[in-house]
């Protein structure tokens, strides 16, 4: 390759697009510590954009593995409010629900003349495409933003539509299910009971598992994250990885594992990740109470958020504690208040320590502080 003088150039294959880098930046600010997941997902999306994917295959196809509460499901559910505006705008089959033979009917639909004919299949062409189309009416994720090169992604073709399904915890579902999965991901269609055929050429489908999860969480038992050094926490992330490979190995088919378009074991999330995530969770909470009508300014001693963070550590299972951490010692306490009209819209509100509970300590609004001040200069 040269440049307009001739010379030869070396090129940068790790630059992105700016329409991939937004999505990068998009799902960083939501998905933490989770690298490989975000790149494999940025590829596929370079490849369509590029016009060199396979247009015979689902746009993506990938296994999740890991630990319990590093993220898995998280990042779907970013990925669904970065493209289609919603954490919940994609297809979820929870396989737990489908582990008997009679209740895979939901899924693929059943034959005519069966019972359950006339109801529509989880997994129909029109509830894969409705997410899309939702988006796209009401201008929501990237239909908010017009059109540009971004549009190869979302073809304005009638009845060809992006869609992201989430098949979760694969390891529980009947394996009627993992044989329709096999034909799915190779050649990206599904015939359902009612013979319609199904396109899954614009979708990206996850699979998680927990297979291999007692291995993993007793490598974390005597784990203590927040004080590992960086080579330490390479080495845990190695073994885990290292167990869930073998584990997946054991439960699924060869077949099976080779039919993805990448295999990826979900890190183990450090004390610099929980902080992040900390952040996030209460960045979510000041959402809730601006969607409740109790808008406030919130201010968090360094004490108190470490209380948060040492509540919420437990690396055998990743940021669930921390979640439970949230709502034990903010949420339910900042509801009481409200609820008894201690708290009011746009109060300020200090948390802070005394000993071991945490103190909410109302300063009162802006529109008080500025009263009282015009009080005291007219006296």
């Amino acid at each position: 390759m040269s440049d307009s003088g001739g010379r030869s150039q070396i090129l940068n294959i790790t630059k992105r697009s700016p329409q991939v880098s937004r999505f990068e930046s998009m799902l960083s600010q939501r998905v933490v510590g989770q690298g490989a997941a975000i790149e494999s997902i940025l590829d596929s999306f370079s490849k369509v954009l590029a016009g060199i994917r396979n247009p015979e295959r689902p746009i993506l196809t990938l296994l999740f593995l890991g630990p319990t509460g590093v993220g898995k499901t998280e990042t779907v559910k970013a990925l669904a409010e970065t493209i289609f505006g919603k954490r919940n705008a994609f297809t979820r089959i929870n396989c737990q629900e489908f582990s008997s033979e009679f209740t895979v009917s939901k899924l693929f639909g059943s034959p005519p003349g069966y019972v359950g004919n006339d109801v529509e299949p989880m997994l129909s062409q029109e509830n894969l495409d409705r997410h899309h189309k939702e988006a796209q009416a009401e201008g929501r994720g990237v239909f908010a933003e017009g059109e540009g090169k971004i549009a190869r992604l979302f073809p304005q073709v009638k009845n060809h539509y992006m869609s992201i399904v989430l098949f979760d915890e694969v390891e529980k579902a009947h394996p009627k299910v993992w044989n329709a999965l096999l034909g799915l991901m190779e050649d990206g269609h599904l015939t359902l009971g009612n013979n319609k055929t199904v396109d899954f050429t614009r979708s990206v489908i996850i699979i998680t598992t927990n297979v291999g999860a007692e291995e993993m969480s007793e490598a974390l038992r005597h784990k203590s994250i927040g004080f590992t050094t960086k080579n330490d926490h390479e080495e845990l992330n190695k073994d885990i990885t290292s167990k869930a490979i073998d584990a997946a190995k054991e439960v699924f088919p060869y077949e099976f594992l080779n039919r993805f378009d990448d295999i990826i074991c979900f890190r183990v999330l450090t004390q610099h990740d929980l902080k992040q995530i900390l952040d996030l969770m209460l960045a979510d909470v000041y959402s809730r109470l601006l969607t409740a009508n109790v808008p406030m300014i919130m201010h968090y001693s360094p004490a108190y958020l470490n209380k948060l963070l040492k509540e919420g550590t437990d690396p055998q299972f990743g940021a669930r504690p921390m979640r439970r951490a949230v709502e034990r010692y903010l949420v339910a306490p900042l509801s009481r208040l409200i609820a008894s009209s201690q708290i009011k819209a746009g109060d300020i509100v200090n948390v802070r320590m005394r000993g071991d509970q945490p103190n909410f300590i109302r300063e009162g609004s802006e529109q008080q502080k500025k009263k009282a001040g015009a009080e005291k200069i007219v006296r």
